[in-house]
């Protein structure tokens, strides 16, 4: 059985896999790959998970701002809950979710 994964890394969805910065779907699965909301839902968490990353501040290189991603927390939450159902509604027992990217969420203060 196939697996789709969410998690969150710089400059990727949480659907796994995602083509870099653009949010394009490559998970193999072509029902999911296909679909256009997941694809939209993927790109508007890539841009609230990268405004978390900033780069020469703190004295740092690229620093990880957990402030930014407690502000942008339930707007991630609420697109992961759709992305969730979607897969769901699409999910003819061919896939399992593993789903890391809430896990990390709710770690969240």
């Amino acid at each position: 059985m196939q697996k789709i994964k969410l998690m969150f890394e710089f400059g990727h969805g949480p659907i796994w896999d995602s083509e870099p910065f653009t949010g394009k779907l490559m998970s193999g699965i072509e029902i999911v790959d296909s679909d256009p909301d997941l694809e939209v839902w993927n790109r508007q968490c890539i841009d609230l998970y990268d405004e978390c990353y900033e780069f020469d501040s703190h004295g740092k290189g690229c620093y990880f701002n957990e402030e930014t991603l407690a502000k942008n927390k339930k707007k991630l939450l609420c697109i992961l809950e759709q992305i969730k159902s979607r897969l769901e509604e699409l999910n003819n027992n061919n896939f399992i979710i593993e789903d890391q990217a809430t896990d990390e969420l709710n770690e969240v203060d």
